[in-house]
């Protein structure tokens, strides 16, 4: 497979998700010089809609203090929010592993520090149908639409994979259609025939697993197994500025997921309801309230080489050399981590 890869993707609905390679451009210039490198008392970032994040759990749960999380706004895609953190808008984001190995290969200034999300028995990406199509295996979906929620990001890799494990040619696997859409309308896009399947996560997995008018092929569980696949980074200008902040944002946010591990589920779930109601931003707590698992597999979030190394094929199959060959200790750092072992976690 060389760089030449082409594939057919388009945009569906209004959506601000940024596909990672065109993200490239705009993030390289600015990453040698960040606007700066922070404060030693705060941190910058950009939230979820619904969403509360382990940052954000942490200083509720008073983990955090004395330093404290300034909140310039929210995202929905993973990609431009590491495009934030590296140019210096924020001090810290989330987003896939894949993402964030694609950046670091190409000389973002940036580190993997936490796990903050993947896929367990509880916990997990999956394909949905509809009940009334025909399709129901990965031979099916050849020359289909599939609607994921950024290009070139999870999803695809997720459904790329997918079919690769499941026999499919370079060329049917070429032969499908992503499609970006919004995760708010996601299942309403594959309920009325505009796409042909959509891949779902976290609340919206929840949700359409409800839906008695679809049908889930498949999931990252079931192709993975329990693992890590999304980790929150720090700019490296930030660490190298402010080590005793970076260590204590580090630690305390590894305390809050290992509380979300080790707390029965419904009083996590009261306390994120809880929380998404007193920050006044007009949230939903839908999310809050179909809160299953962390889906974080390692205690605290400790970051494994299996992390990011099983994303390596998928670009080496693209034509990515450089990100495919680097060593999986190249993306990531469990230094300021307080659990200093991969402790494997089972959801409660």
């Amino acid at each position: 497979m060389s760089n030449s890869l082409k594939r057919r993707s388009f945009m569906l609905g209004a959506t601000t998700s940024v596909g990672l390679l065109a993200s490239l451009p705009a993030i390289l210039p600015a990453a040698a010089s960040p606007k700066d490198s922070g404060r030693a008392d705060r941190l910058r970032y950009q939230g979820l809609a619904g969403i509360v994040l382990y940052p954000e759990l942490a200083d509720a749960l008073g983990y955090m203090a004395p330093l404290k999380l300034e909140w310039v706004g929210n995202t929905i895609s993973g990609p431009q929010d590491l495009q934030a953190t590296t140019t210096g808008d924020t001090d810290f984001g989330e987003a896939f592993n894949g993402a964030i190995m694609k950046l670091i290969a190409a000389g973002a200034p940036v580190k993997a520090v936490l796990a903050y999300g993947g896929a367990d028995k509880l916990t997990s990406g999956g394909i949905f149908v509809r009940k009334t199509s025909p399709l129901r295996t990965p031979r099916d979906l050849i020359g289909k639409t599939i609607g994921v929620n950024t290009l070139m990001a999870e999803h695809e890799c997720f459904i790329e994979q997918y079919l690769q494990a499941n026999g499919l040619t370079d060329a049917e696997i070429r032969s499908i259609i992503f499609v970006a859409i919004p995760p708010v309308v996601a299942e309403q896009a594959l309920l009325h025939g505009r796409v042909d399947a959509v891949v779902l996560s976290n609340v919206f997995h929840e949700v359409a697993l409800q839906n008695n008018d679809l049908l889930e092929l498949t999931t990252e569980y079931a192709l993975y197994g329990a693992g890590n696949t999304d980790s929150i980074i720090l700019r490296n200008s930030y660490i190298e500025a402010w080590p005793q902040s970076a260590r204590h944002f580090i630690e305390a946010t590894a305390r809050a997921i290992s509380w979300a591990q080790t707390t029965p589920p419904d009083d996590v779930r009261k306390f994120l309801i809880s929380l998404i109601k007193n920050r006044n931003r007009g949230e939903s707590t839908l999310p809050a309230r179909y809160w299953r698992s962390t889906s974080v597999v390692t205690r605290g979030g400790y970051i494994r080489p299996e992390d990011f190394a099983r994303f390596q094929a998928w670009y080496a199959w693209r034509g990515d050399t450089r990100t495919a060959s680097l060593p999986a200790g190249t993306f990531y750092t469990n230094t300021f981590n307080p659990e200093q072992s991969a402790q494997v976690v089972t959801p409660l």
